[in-house]
């Protein structure tokens, strides 16, 4: 591959540079280049080695505290969108949170950071200067310990919490269909001033086929709407109960035999 040739004023940078890239020098020189022409802070590219595992990629190139930071991120990133929901006010279930912080993650991780890694190392050169040191089979050794250490972490966070989350997702499908239950049930009691009895039951029953939910009726007896489960919970029961009072009703989410944590957060 033919080398990167800059004008005179920046080529003492670039050989110094070189002698500090090691492998796939010529990728970041071309990269290098585009920056110095342009004098833009930041540009767009590709780095396929930050794609892969950003947070190695990122301690092979000497760039520790942003490794480090990657190693955190998940953590971190739950933590302030969970404490924004809360100073904002905002709703939304744990579990929906989760997913939220999941999706940017991911966007973050594998867009963002693969998109502006050259940029990034860029910078790091220049602050550096002199002092600017090339990988070393120190760093190709901490680079491979933290993606074993990502795959780990993986294991011991992402799939159990996937797990759990995967169930109350099931679970939602019923907790939705009873919601829309309410309006009726409401109508009802606020034309009759009271509850619907045996006899009216069948008229506040959900008709359409569920996948992973067996029943959603009102049962006159608990003066509730409960929602008999299907796939993995198979007969397992929760409800939406009504309670009258001032003349309104209030409702409250509650298990009958379901287990209590495969309720959503919004319904415990």
């Amino acid at each position: 591959m033919a080398s990167v040739r800059l004008a005179p004023a920046v080529e003492t940078d670039i050989e110094r540079w070189r002698a500090v890239l090691g492998r796939n020098a010529e990728h970041y020189l071309k990269h290098f280049e585009r920056h110095e022409r342009s004098g833009r802070r930041w540009l767009p590219g590709w780095n396929s080695a930050a794609f892969v595992h950003s947070s190695g990629w990122f301690w092979y190139r000497r760039m520790y505290g942003l490794s480090l930071l990657n190693v955190l991120a998940p953590f971190l990133l739950v933590g302030a969108i969970v404490a924004l929901a809360s100073w904002l006010n905002l709703g939304g279930s744990p579990e929906e949170r989760f997913a939220v912080s999941t999706w940017i993650y991911l966007a973050v991780m594998f867009i963002l950071v693969p998109v502006f890694a050259d940029s990034l190392y860029y910078r790091a050169l220049r602050v550096r200067g002199d002092n600017a040191r090339p990988p070393s089979s120190w760093t190709l050794t901490g680079a491979l310990l933290l993606g074993i250490l990502g795959v780990l972490l993986v294991i011991a966070v992402a799939i159990p919490a996937y797990s759990g989350y995967t169930p109350r997702a099931k679970v939602s499908e019923g907790v939705s269909i009873a919601a829309s239950l309410r309006a009726p049930i409401a109508e009802f009691h606020a034309k009759h001033r009271r509850l619907p009895g045996p006899e009216e039951a069948k008229k506040f029953s959900y008709g359409e086929p569920m996948h992973y939910t067996a029943s959603v009726a009102w049962d006159a007896a608990r003066k509730a709407i409960v929602v008999t489960m299907a796939d993995r919970f198979q007969g397992k029961r929760f409800e939406i109960a009504a309670e009258e009072k001032g003349g309104t009703l209030e409702w409250t989410c509650r298990t009958i035999d379901l287990e209590p944590k495969y309720l959503p957060g919004a319904c415990r």
